[in-house]
Order: C-alpha cells, then sequence, then structure tokens
C-alpha cells in the first residue's frame, strides 16, 4: 500500500507519457510552412515564427497539467472535498518539463541528438510526473525528503531550459519571457514546497531579478553552460533568501546556503565551458 501510494498506476502513467512524446514524434513526421508574426507593442516591432514545432510544444504543456491531473484524481490520499484548483501546484513542473523538452527537441532538429534529447527527455517527464504525484502523500505527512528531491528537479529543469533556450540563439524578446516563465514557475514551486503557501510577491520580485540578470547576460560572451549555471546560482540563491527571512533565521542559517551555492555555481561555470 505504501508502494502503491507513492506511484501512480502503471497504465495511467504509461498512456500520458506516451501521449505526450508521441505529440513531440509528430514533429518529425508532420510539418507545415512557418508563418511570421509581427506586430507593433509600445513602438517596438515584434516578429517571430509560428511553425509546427511551436504548436506541438503549447499542446504538450495542456496535455501535461491535464495528464497529472488525472493521475492525481486516482490517488488515494486525494483530499475528495478539495477543488481541482487546488491541484494546479502539482501541473507547475510538468508543464515546465514540456517546455524544457519542447525547446531542447527544436534546437537539435534535424541532428542525431534529436532522439537523444527525445528518450531523455521521455524519461525526465515520467519522472517529474511521479515525483509531483509522490508529493502529494507527503505533504499531508510533513515528509521532507519528496520536497527536497522536488526542488532539486525544478531547478534542474531551469538548468536545461536555460541552456536550451541560449543555445538555440532566439532574440532576446524570445528568450526572455521564457526564462521569465520558467523561473517563476520554479521559485514560487519550490517557495510553496518550503513554506507550504504561496508567496506570489516575493516570486516576482525573484522572476524580476533573474529577468534582468538574463537581459545583462545577454550581450557578454558567455556559453550555453555558463549561462545556466550562473542563472541558476542567482535563482536558487535568491529563493533560499526568501525561505530565510520568511522562516526568520540569523546568521549563517541565513545566507549561508546561498553564498555557497552560488559561489559553486560561479567556480562550476568557470572551468565548465
Amino acid at each position: 500500500m505504501q508502494f502503491r501510494d507513492s506511484v501512480p498506476e502503471v497504465n495511467k502513467l504509461s498512456i500520458v507519457s506516451a501521449v505526450i512524446m508521441l505529440a513531440f514524434a509528430l514533429t518529425q513526421l508532420i510539418s507545415f510552412p512557418a508563418r511570421l508574426l509581427s506586430f507593433t507593442l509600445f513602438g517596438v516591432l515584434i516578429e517571430f515564427t509560428l511553425d509546427f514545432n511551436t504548436i506541438i510544444t503549447g499542446l504538450t504543456a495542456v496535455l501535461a497539467a491535464a495528464g497529472m491531473q488525472w493521475l492525481i484524481l486516482s490517488h488515494p490520499m486525494r483530499d475528495q472535498q478539495s477543488s481541482q484548483l487546488l491541484h494546479a501546484r502539482h501541473w507547475i513542473l510538468p508543464i515546465l518539463t514540456s517546455l524544457v523538452i519542447g525547446v531542447a527537441l527544436n534546437t537539435f532538429t534535424g541532428s542525431s541528438f534529436w532522439w537523444v534529447t527525445f528518450i531523455l527527455g521521455s524519461v525526465l517527464l515520467i519522472a517529474v510526473l511521479i515525483a509531483e504525484y509522490n508529493v502529494l502523500k507527503d505533504e499531508q505527512e510533513n515528509h521532507p525528503i519528496a520536497r527536497i528531491g522536488l526542488s532539486s528537479l525544478s531547478f534542474a529543469l531551469y538548468l536545461l531550459l536555460a541552456i536550451a533556450v541560449y543555445a538555440a540563439n532566439l532574440r532576446l524578446y524570445i528568450r526572455l519571457p521564457l526564462l521569465a516563465i520558467g523561473a517563476m514557475m520554479v521559485v514560487s514551486r519550490t517557495l510553496f514546497l518550503r513554506l507550504k503557501k504561496w508567496e506570489t510577491i516575493w516570486s516576482i520580485v525573484i522572476t524580476l531579478i533573474i529577468s534582468e540578470v538574463a537581459v545583462g547576460f545577454h550581450y557578454l560572451p558567455l556559453t550555453p553552460s555558463q549561462f545556466g549555471l550562473l542563472l541558476i546560482g542567482l535563482a536558487y540563491g535568491l529563493t533560499s533568501l526568501v525561505t530565510g527571512i520568511k522562516e526568520s533565521r540569523i546568521g549563517f542559517a541565513f545566507w549561508g546556503e546561498s553564498v555557497v551555492v552560488m559561489t559553486l555555481m560561479v567556480i562550476i561555470s568557470v572551468f565548465w565551458p
């Protein structure tokens, strides 16, 4: 019973993951001419290309949220009286995962790395679905292991997103929203896991800081891995600081985790081009 509470039904898990990955696989079989869409915002001309890959990425995000909700509804410890909207927090990482997979696959279109990314993305998607399903039980039992694992997985996803977006050489007005949305999703979910409540204002503040720094990094000669490591170090450090503020920590307990992680990310980025 304990194992059943921690792992969703294999049939449902297989259907959800297979449908999402099948949608990504269709991008290798179906395509249509890309359309250039443009509009003016505050006197600035914004152009972006709409193609089949972009549409599929948006579709899979919806499928990921719906699939996660379907798995949650079958959880034996789910509160039957709670609104389904309360489960929205469990949709965040599956949506982010589909976004990461979509951006990465678009980057390697036509390359042999596409299939490597496809296989690794499938494993990552299943891991996220199981982790979110598992944390539903641990949230009620106040068990920290799943929350720590899910938080780590969240930042790992954001690291992959930052690297993929930077490697894709996207225009800044396309790159920035992707990074900002990803940061908002990861930070808000992590703060909820740590503090047991939504910290909307703090999440917005951290997202704005990360976005400003990302704009500055855009004009520096950084490699994709360096860009991702520096950005993830900042995101984790700020999230840890906010946690320390809300939990009234003092001294090393307040700033130690943030400083150590950010310093470590800087060191790794220097020696890992």
